[in-house]
């Protein structure tokens, strides 16, 4: 037996390490992946689900998206679709890849290309819901982000709901530089009309497409980014999302040396090197050098005999913008060899216009124009185009929270936007227009503010108000308040969970101070040795309301009985210290909570009938009333946050909504919200709002969304 023991040791301890290896996560972001499986999963419980994504679409552990779902039993993977190099990235794109079965899932895996770009309706025939999940690589050429905007038009004409994972833009989120397309030069290669360099992630790109598409679309941020982050600062593993992309090195000199495509100009060695046939390699890396681009230097080198160019080293990513450097590249290499250039007719559209989006570069450059000249002729539209684009963006400086996956569902505009002069042949013919809609001017409502964390105002449930509670059981009843202007007024509700602590008072003096109303949700098992804190509350005008006794998940979502043997238990101490029963509550978690479904018993509820749903319809019959909120300060998710990220958080998520609750927390261990709540009183104030407490007669926010 003595011999055997240290055998079922190493068992268990391999048990223990996931398929992938070692389950440490140094990430310093979460991607839209983790963040659906962590916190939204109810998206997509119990539902049939297509996944459009490729060898890139793993989560930050490096587990495939397609492993995820596989191995999720409330979900159904009924469908694969792929992009043009297929599902392992190793196809050559241009070469048509047929459908087929799955060898080893025996589902459909259907291939989107230049030849298929648009799935039918047999493809999305037995989905309930569409998830993409593919790595973007900054550029507007990508035609990854062309099979997302075909695959979201599809499901806005056969009327399925598309959840779009969200991932990094390897560039970062500031490069937003180079020619914009034209109407007239929409191509498989370009979408829509967006600079060369976008600035935006794959989310964010959805919602800027869905200004004219109209689509069912939910975005699920990532955690941790910030606009300013390159790929290289989020920890993650970059894995090659094209076989003609196979390090981010090769991602980043894309656009300055692949923009040549199409010309007499080559690039080689995975866009590193630029040049051609009859060009002075010295005198290329001088004029490139004299430029004095930002993060780059140019050396020198001949290759194949007489073909002179340079090769890019790049000693700043963070400074350096391959798309400028592009520009200067062609600009520069066609006053040295005077190169042709490919025109486009009315029967076609060169590969090269198709690439810059326009033909007006290929004109500039025959005139032989300089760089700079060339970066002004489209300075107006690109800065027209960053304006606009503010509307669509999630992630501001602060690292982003999610507090509910990005809902966006706009009513598209039937007038298309002016088009802006273009420069054009007669009547250029796009070959694959019919799947790409014209652009148009982004309809209401809009995304939201730049940097903004909630760009969709989420849509709130009519609640009923409740009856008057039984005899016996009074109310809190907070003070009446001046009745205000509906149409115009805009209140906050500042509300305040798991006190009384120490941190309670400062908070109350705080409020006192600024003459400010609140909405204090109480935890029963802290009410002993601060009744007197809990009375000043009262008196001081402010509302109370029930947060369970325990705030044990284990204990209140057992079973619908043990929830409200808990919140009872809390309320009866709330009675015994202040004389009065609270009528509204908040559920520990949220209501849309997912947590409960760990702790529900199985033997009783399930993913069809899950614990919540019983404690919902008791809290009914019970004359209860419960509310969620829709703005956050972060201070739940850790203890050790400090009082100007609180505020940030804030400022990150109000923008115009009319009504909006606040959750923030007074336990002892929440020090620094307290400290910011001057900021965050003085913010709300001068952005027009007005403070009241929560009544049950007037139940406001009650969903988490």
């Amino acid at each position: 037996m003595k011999k055997i023991i240290p055998f079922l040791i190493l068992a268990l301890i391999l048990s223990m390490i996931p398929p992938g290896g070692s389950s440490a996560n140094t990430a310093a972001i979460q991607l839209g992946s983790d963040v659906l499986f962590d916190q939204f999963h109810s998206l997509i419980d119990g539902k049939k689900v297509g996944l459009v994504t490729n060898q890139s679409g793993v989560n930050s552990l490096g587990v495939s998206t397609i492993d995820l779902l596989r191995r999720d039993r409330s979900v159904s993977l009924v469908a694969l679709f792929a992009t043009e190099n297929g599902l392992d990235g190793k196809g050559e794109a241009g070469k048509p890849v047929v459908t087929y079965k799955h060898p080893v899932y025996g589902i459909p895996v259907y291939s989107l290309n230049e030849t298929s770009r648009v799935p039918t309706q047999e493809m999305y025939a037995h989905l309930d819901v569409l998830i993409i999940d593919l790595q973007d690589t900054g550029a507007r050429t990508n035609p990854y982000i062309t099979t997302l905007r075909d695959c979201m038009t599809a499901a806005k004409q056969l009327g399925k709901p598309v959840i779009v994972l969200d991932r990094p833009n390897p560039l970062g989120g500031k490069l937003v530089d180079g020619p914009l397309l034209e109407p007239g030069f929409v191509s498989y290669i370009g979408a829509d009309t967006l600079p060369m360099a976008h600035g935006m992630t794959i989310g964010e790109l959805s919602l800027f497409f869905n200004r004219n598409i109209g689509a069912d679309l939910t975005v699920v941020p990532m955690q941790g980014y910030t606009r300013s982050m390159l790929f290289q600062d989020t920890g993650l593993t970059w894995l090659p999302n094209a076989s003609h992309l196979p390090s981010l090195t090769a991602v980043f000199g894309y656009m300055a040396t692949g923009v040549s495509e199409g010309t007499a100009l080559r690039q080689e060695d995975n866009y590193s090197w630029i040049g051609g046939e009859g060009i002075v390699a010295s005198q290329y890396a001088d004029l490139l050098n004299a430029s004095l681009l930002p993060g780059v230097v140019f050396l020198p080198e001949t290759t194949k005999g007489t073909a002179g160019g340079v090769r890019l080293q790049i000693t700043d990513p963070h400074l350096f913008n391959p798309a400028k450097t592009g520009m200067y590249a062609l600009a520069l290499a066609r006053q040295l060899n005077h190169f042709p250039i490919p025109k486009s007719s009315d029967k076609e559209i060169t590969l090269f216009d198709r690439m810059m989006g326009t033909n007006k570069i290929g004109i500039e450059l025959e005139q032989e124009k300089k760089p700079q000249d060339i970066e002004a002729a489209y300075a107006e539209q690109l800065a027209s185009f960053k304006e606009q684009r503010k509307s669509f963006l999630i992630y501001g400086e602060e690292p982003y929270q999610p507090l509910m996956p990005i809902h966006n569902k706009p009513t598209v505009s039937p007038q298309p936007e002016k088009p802006q002069p273009v420069v054009k042949p007669a009547t250029p013919t796009e070959t694959k227009p019919a799947t790409t809609g014209k652009p148009g001017t982004p309809a209401t409502p809009k995304p939201g503010t730049p940097g903004t964390s909630v760009p969709v105002k989420p849509t709130q449930p009519a609640v009923k108000p409740p009856v008057t509670p039984p005899a016996g059981k009074p109310p809190v009843t907070p003070p009446a308040t001046k009745p205000a202007n509906p149409a115009t007024d805009k209140v906050a509700y500042l509300t305040f969970d798991d006190g009384p602590s120490p941190v309670t008072p400062q908070v109350l003096d705080t409020l006192k101070k600024f003459g400010v109303k609140a909405t204090f949700f109480i935890v029963g098992r802290s009410v002993a040795g601060h009744e007197a804190i809990l009375k000043r509350t009262l008196a001081e005008g402010h509302a109370i309301g029930g947060h369970t006794y325990s705030h044990d998940y284990r204990i209140v979502y057992k079973s619908m009985e043990a929830f409200f043997a808990d919140l009872e238990k809390g309320n009866d101490m709330i009675e015994k210290a202040i004389g009065m029963r609270p009528t509204i509550f908040r559920y520990p978690g949220g209501s849309t909570n997912t947590v409960s479904h760990k702790y529900q018993d199985p033997k009783v509820y399930n993913q069809s009938h899950p614990v919540m749903n019983a404690i919902k319809a008791e809290a009914n019959n019970r004359e209860y009333t419960f509310i969620d909120w829709n703005v956050t300060n972060g201070d739940a998710r850790s203890n050790k946050y400090t009082a100007q990220g609180a505020l940030a958080n804030i400022k990150q998520q109000v923008k115009s909504q009319k009504e909006i609750v606040i959750l923030m927390h007074d336990s002892s261990t929440k020090g620094p919200t307290a400290q910011a709540l001057p900021e965050v009183i003085t913010f709300l104030k001068s952005k027009g709002y007005r403070f009241d407490v929560i009544k049950p007669d007037h139940p406001t926010v009650s969903t988490v969304k």
